[in-house]
Protein backbone atom coordinates (compact mmCIF):
# COMPACT_ATOMS: atom_id res chain seq x y z
CA UNK A 1 0.00 0.00 0.00
CA UNK A 2 1.11 3.48 -1.01
CA UNK A 3 0.79 6.49 0.69
CA UNK A 4 1.03 9.95 -1.52
CA UNK A 5 3.28 12.11 0.72
CA UNK A 6 2.67 16.31 1.08
CA UNK A 7 6.03 16.93 -0.12
CA UNK A 8 6.49 15.91 -3.47
CA UNK A 9 5.18 18.63 -4.84
CA UNK A 10 8.21 20.20 -3.18
CA UNK A 11 10.63 17.87 -4.52
CA UNK A 12 9.23 17.73 -8.15
CA UNK A 13 9.96 21.66 -7.51
CA UNK A 14 13.44 21.08 -6.29
CA UNK A 15 14.23 18.61 -9.04
CA UNK A 16 13.48 21.87 -11.71
CA UNK A 17 15.93 24.14 -9.83
CA UNK A 18 18.62 22.51 -9.14
CA UNK A 19 20.82 20.29 -10.06
CA UNK A 20 21.57 18.11 -6.81
CA UNK A 21 18.40 17.18 -4.20
CA UNK A 22 18.77 15.63 -0.87
CA UNK A 23 16.07 14.18 0.74
CA UNK A 24 16.66 13.66 4.72
CA UNK A 25 15.29 12.31 7.74
CA UNK A 26 15.52 9.78 10.08
CA UNK A 27 15.81 5.98 9.14
CA UNK A 28 12.35 4.08 8.06
CA UNK A 29 10.55 7.56 6.73
CA UNK A 30 10.54 6.67 3.11
CA UNK A 31 13.11 8.33 0.99
CA UNK A 32 14.40 5.68 -1.17
CA UNK A 33 10.75 4.34 -1.89
CA UNK A 34 9.90 7.89 -2.07
CA UNK A 35 12.18 8.53 -4.78
CA UNK A 36 12.02 5.29 -6.54
CA UNK A 37 8.47 5.71 -7.13
CA UNK A 38 8.68 9.21 -8.08
CA UNK A 39 11.59 8.83 -10.59
CA UNK A 40 10.52 5.03 -11.73
CA UNK A 41 13.12 5.36 -15.38
CA UNK A 42 16.08 6.81 -13.49
CA UNK A 43 19.00 4.43 -12.25
CA UNK A 44 18.89 3.35 -8.63
CA UNK A 45 22.38 3.10 -6.79
CA UNK A 46 22.48 2.21 -2.84
CA UNK A 47 25.82 2.87 -1.08
CA UNK A 48 24.46 0.61 1.30
CA UNK A 49 26.12 -1.89 -0.77
CA UNK A 50 29.50 -2.12 0.74
CA UNK A 51 31.30 -3.01 -2.94
CA UNK A 52 29.57 0.21 -4.21
CA UNK A 53 30.25 2.43 -0.93
CA UNK A 54 34.68 0.80 -1.42
CA UNK A 55 34.00 2.35 -4.81
CA UNK A 56 32.33 5.76 -4.35
CA UNK A 57 35.33 5.85 -1.50
CA UNK A 58 38.61 4.27 -3.26
CA UNK A 59 37.84 6.09 -6.60
CA UNK A 60 34.90 8.37 -6.89
CA UNK A 61 35.70 9.82 -10.33
CA UNK A 62 35.22 6.67 -11.77
CA UNK A 63 32.29 5.42 -9.05
CA UNK A 64 30.42 8.35 -10.40
CA UNK A 65 31.24 8.11 -14.26
CA UNK A 66 29.55 4.69 -14.80
CA UNK A 67 25.74 6.48 -14.13
CA UNK A 68 23.66 8.02 -17.07
CA UNK A 69 22.25 10.93 -15.08
CA UNK A 70 19.48 11.77 -14.13
CA UNK A 71 20.54 8.76 -10.98
CA UNK A 72 19.30 8.59 -7.47
CA UNK A 73 22.30 8.00 -5.30
CA UNK A 74 20.48 6.07 -1.74
CA UNK A 75 22.49 6.42 1.77
CA UNK A 76 24.65 8.96 0.44
CA UNK A 77 25.94 9.33 4.15
CA UNK A 78 28.29 6.21 4.07
CA UNK A 79 30.22 7.96 1.36
CA UNK A 80 30.33 11.84 2.21
CA UNK A 81 33.89 12.10 0.00
CA UNK A 82 32.00 11.89 -3.30
CA UNK A 83 30.04 15.33 -2.61
CA UNK A 84 33.16 17.45 -4.43
CA UNK A 85 33.38 15.33 -7.30
CA UNK A 86 29.75 15.98 -8.10
CA UNK A 87 30.44 19.43 -7.37
CA UNK A 88 32.71 19.28 -10.30
CA UNK A 89 30.21 17.40 -12.46
CA UNK A 90 27.66 19.79 -11.72
CA UNK A 91 29.84 23.04 -12.56
CA UNK A 92 30.49 21.64 -15.91
CA UNK A 93 26.70 22.99 -16.63
CA UNK A 94 24.93 23.84 -13.56
CA UNK A 95 21.68 24.51 -15.61
CA UNK A 96 20.97 20.95 -15.87
CA UNK A 97 18.54 20.85 -13.38
CA UNK A 98 17.93 17.28 -11.74
CA UNK A 99 20.80 15.19 -11.81
CA UNK A 100 21.45 14.22 -9.07
CA UNK A 101 19.07 12.66 -6.82
CA UNK A 102 20.17 12.04 -3.10
CA UNK A 103 18.85 10.58 0.10
CA UNK A 104 20.85 10.35 3.31
CA UNK A 105 20.23 10.77 6.94
CA UNK A 106 20.65 14.35 8.57
CA UNK A 107 23.85 13.14 10.26
CA UNK A 108 26.52 16.64 11.46
CA UNK A 109 29.31 15.24 9.07
CA UNK A 110 26.91 14.51 6.39
CA UNK A 111 25.24 18.26 6.07
CA UNK A 112 28.73 19.74 7.00
CA UNK A 113 30.09 17.73 3.62
CA UNK A 114 27.11 19.18 1.74
CA UNK A 115 27.45 23.11 3.27
CA UNK A 116 31.14 22.93 1.99
CA UNK A 117 30.65 21.40 -1.28
CA UNK A 118 27.97 22.16 -2.91
CA UNK A 119 26.32 25.65 -1.83
CA UNK A 120 23.84 27.10 -4.20
CA UNK A 121 23.46 24.22 -5.88
CA UNK A 122 21.59 21.75 -3.86
CA UNK A 123 18.03 21.97 -2.63
CA UNK A 124 18.21 20.02 0.82
CA UNK A 125 14.00 18.27 1.79
CA UNK A 126 13.26 16.90 5.23
CA UNK A 127 11.30 13.65 4.87
CA UNK A 128 8.90 13.24 8.14
CA UNK A 129 6.85 10.36 8.92
CA UNK A 130 3.46 10.12 7.74
CA UNK A 131 1.02 12.79 8.45
CA UNK A 132 -3.04 12.29 9.99
CA UNK A 133 -3.92 13.86 6.53
CA UNK A 134 -1.96 11.54 4.36
CA UNK A 135 -3.29 8.55 5.78
CA UNK A 136 -7.06 10.24 5.71
CA UNK A 137 -6.40 10.77 2.32
CA UNK A 138 -5.68 6.76 1.82
CA UNK A 139 -9.15 6.12 2.92
CA UNK A 140 -7.48 2.96 4.43
CA UNK A 141 -9.72 -0.21 6.61
CA UNK A 142 -7.00 1.43 9.48
CA UNK A 143 -9.12 3.37 12.15
CA UNK A 144 -6.92 6.72 11.94
CA UNK A 145 -7.85 7.32 15.57
CA UNK A 146 -5.10 4.89 15.79
CA UNK A 147 -2.32 7.18 14.65
CA UNK A 148 -2.13 9.24 17.71
CA UNK A 149 -0.24 6.29 19.48
CA UNK A 150 0.71 4.21 16.06
CA UNK A 151 2.47 6.99 14.85
CA UNK A 152 3.33 7.63 11.13
CA UNK A 153 6.06 5.52 9.87
CA UNK A 154 5.11 4.12 6.45
CA UNK A 155 5.68 0.53 6.98
CA UNK A 156 2.85 0.25 9.87
CA UNK A 157 0.55 1.65 7.65
CA UNK A 158 1.49 -0.46 4.54
CA UNK A 159 2.02 -3.89 6.52
CA UNK A 160 -1.12 -4.53 8.57
CA UNK A 161 0.64 -7.95 9.80
CA UNK A 162 3.70 -5.97 11.31
CA UNK A 163 3.66 -6.63 15.01
CA UNK A 164 4.11 -3.13 16.28
CA UNK A 165 6.26 -3.50 19.35
CA UNK A 166 8.67 -5.72 17.27
CA UNK A 167 8.89 -2.98 14.78
CA UNK A 168 9.94 -0.12 17.32
CA UNK A 169 12.33 -2.43 19.05
CA UNK A 170 13.78 -3.87 16.13
CA UNK A 171 14.17 0.07 14.86
CA UNK A 172 15.42 0.98 18.18
CA UNK A 173 18.16 -1.64 18.14
CA UNK A 174 19.06 -0.98 14.84
CA UNK A 175 19.12 2.50 15.23
CA UNK A 176 21.39 2.11 18.28
CA UNK A 177 23.96 -0.09 16.41
CA UNK A 178 23.90 1.94 12.62
CA UNK A 179 23.59 5.50 13.33
CA UNK A 180 24.38 6.76 16.99
CA UNK A 181 27.72 4.77 17.39
CA UNK A 182 28.80 6.76 14.40
CA UNK A 183 27.51 10.14 16.18
CA UNK A 184 28.56 8.87 19.47
CA UNK A 185 30.51 6.66 22.11
CA UNK A 186 27.93 4.74 23.86
CA UNK A 187 29.55 2.44 26.10
CA UNK A 188 26.53 1.67 27.88
CA UNK A 189 23.16 0.57 26.12
CA UNK A 190 21.27 -0.02 29.10
CA UNK A 191 21.73 4.01 30.18
CA UNK A 192 20.98 5.02 26.97
CA UNK A 193 17.79 3.06 26.77
CA UNK A 194 16.98 4.57 29.91
CA UNK A 195 17.30 7.60 28.86
CA UNK A 196 14.90 7.08 25.57
CA UNK A 197 12.39 6.51 27.78
CA UNK A 198 13.06 9.50 30.28
CA UNK A 199 12.93 11.18 27.10
CA UNK A 200 9.43 10.30 26.24
CA UNK A 201 8.26 11.24 29.93
CA UNK A 202 9.84 14.70 29.36
CA UNK A 203 7.18 15.47 26.26
CA UNK A 204 6.14 19.21 26.02
CA UNK A 205 8.01 19.97 29.25
CA UNK A 206 11.55 22.42 29.40
CA UNK A 207 14.04 20.46 29.07
CA UNK A 208 16.59 20.37 32.25
CA UNK A 209 20.38 19.05 31.61
CA UNK A 210 20.52 18.37 34.97
CA UNK A 211 17.91 16.73 35.98
CA UNK A 212 17.65 13.96 33.24
CA UNK A 213 21.57 13.51 34.13
CA UNK A 214 20.32 12.56 37.85
CA UNK A 215 17.55 10.56 37.10
CA UNK A 216 19.92 8.74 33.98
CA UNK A 217 23.05 8.36 36.09
CA UNK A 218 25.21 10.18 33.69
CA UNK A 219 26.71 13.67 33.17
CA UNK A 220 25.12 16.78 32.13
CA UNK A 221 27.61 17.03 29.24
CA UNK A 222 26.81 13.35 28.21
CA UNK A 223 22.86 14.33 28.18
CA UNK A 224 23.47 17.20 25.68
CA UNK A 225 25.56 14.94 23.32
CA UNK A 226 22.80 12.31 23.77
CA UNK A 227 20.27 14.66 23.07
CA UNK A 228 22.43 16.82 20.36
CA UNK A 229 22.59 13.29 18.54
CA UNK A 230 19.05 12.45 18.33
CA UNK A 231 18.30 15.46 17.21
CA UNK A 232 21.17 14.96 14.62
CA UNK A 233 19.56 11.82 13.63
CA UNK A 234 15.69 13.43 13.44
CA UNK A 235 14.04 11.34 15.99
CA UNK A 236 13.66 14.40 18.57
CA UNK A 237 13.13 18.13 18.22
CA UNK A 238 14.15 20.93 20.93
CA UNK A 239 11.65 23.30 20.20
CA UNK A 240 13.06 27.34 21.76
CA UNK A 241 11.00 30.05 23.39
CA UNK A 242 9.86 32.91 21.29
CA UNK A 243 11.33 36.03 22.34
CA UNK A 244 11.77 39.76 20.57
CA UNK A 245 15.09 39.42 21.86
CA UNK A 246 16.78 36.53 19.41
CA UNK A 247 19.64 35.79 22.24
CA UNK A 248 17.43 34.95 24.25
CA UNK A 249 16.12 31.95 22.21
CA UNK A 250 19.10 30.44 22.15
CA UNK A 251 19.96 30.62 26.15
CA UNK A 252 16.39 29.97 27.28
CA UNK A 253 15.32 26.02 27.95
CA UNK A 254 13.59 24.94 24.79
CA UNK A 255 11.08 22.38 25.00
CA UNK A 256 11.70 18.66 23.85
CA UNK A 257 9.27 16.78 21.42
CA UNK A 258 9.66 13.45 19.37
CA UNK A 259 9.15 13.28 15.67
CA UNK A 260 6.59 10.57 15.72
CA UNK A 261 4.63 10.43 18.54
CA UNK A 262 4.35 6.50 17.90
CA UNK A 263 7.99 6.06 18.62
CA UNK A 264 7.21 7.73 22.02
CA UNK A 265 3.87 5.88 23.03
CA UNK A 266 6.20 2.71 22.87
CA UNK A 267 9.06 3.87 25.03
CA UNK A 268 6.18 4.86 27.64
CA UNK A 269 4.57 1.41 27.30
CA UNK A 270 1.41 2.10 25.11
CA UNK A 271 -0.12 0.17 22.70
CA UNK A 272 -3.11 0.54 22.14
CA UNK A 273 -5.58 3.38 21.88
CA UNK A 274 -7.15 2.65 25.20
CA UNK A 275 -3.83 3.15 27.03
CA UNK A 276 -2.98 6.36 24.91
CA UNK A 277 -6.61 7.44 26.43
CA UNK A 278 -5.81 6.91 29.97
CA UNK A 279 -1.81 7.20 30.46
CA UNK A 280 -1.31 10.26 32.77
CA UNK A 281 1.02 11.74 29.55
CA UNK A 282 -2.16 11.84 27.51
CA UNK A 283 -1.42 15.53 27.75
CA UNK A 284 1.70 15.80 26.61
CA UNK A 285 1.82 13.30 23.93
CA UNK A 286 -1.44 15.17 22.44
CA UNK A 287 0.30 18.64 22.09
CA UNK A 288 3.30 16.06 20.86
CA UNK A 289 0.54 14.76 17.45
CA UNK A 290 -0.17 18.83 17.43
CA UNK A 291 3.23 19.59 17.26
CA UNK A 292 4.18 16.77 14.69
CA UNK A 293 1.40 18.00 12.37
CA UNK A 294 2.13 21.27 12.18
CA UNK A 295 6.03 20.52 10.79
CA UNK A 296 4.36 18.10 8.65
CA UNK A 297 1.63 19.45 7.19
CA UNK A 298 2.27 23.13 7.27
CA UNK A 299 6.41 22.66 6.94
CA UNK A 300 6.84 25.19 9.93
CA UNK A 301 10.56 24.71 11.50
CA UNK A 302 11.65 25.01 15.27
CA UNK A 303 13.93 27.82 15.66
CA UNK A 304 12.89 29.23 12.33
CA UNK A 305 9.33 30.12 12.39
CA UNK A 306 7.84 27.56 15.01
CA UNK A 307 7.78 28.62 18.44
CA UNK A 308 6.51 28.04 21.70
Amino acid sequence: MWFDRHIEKSILSATQSRPVVLLTGARQTGKSSLFQRMFRDVQYITLDSIQYAEQAKENPDYFLSNFKKPVILDEIQYAPEIFRHIKLLVDQNRKQYGQWLLTGNQKFELMQSVGDSLAGRIRIIHLETLSALEIRRKRTDNKLADFIWKGGYPELWSNPALDIHSFFEDYIQTYLERDLRQIINISNLVDFQRFLRICAARIGQLINYRNMAKDVGVSDVTIKSWLGALEQSGIIYRLPPFYANMGKRFVKSPKLYFADQGLASYLLNIHNYEQWQNHIYKGNLWENVVFCELIKTGLYKPGKNLFF
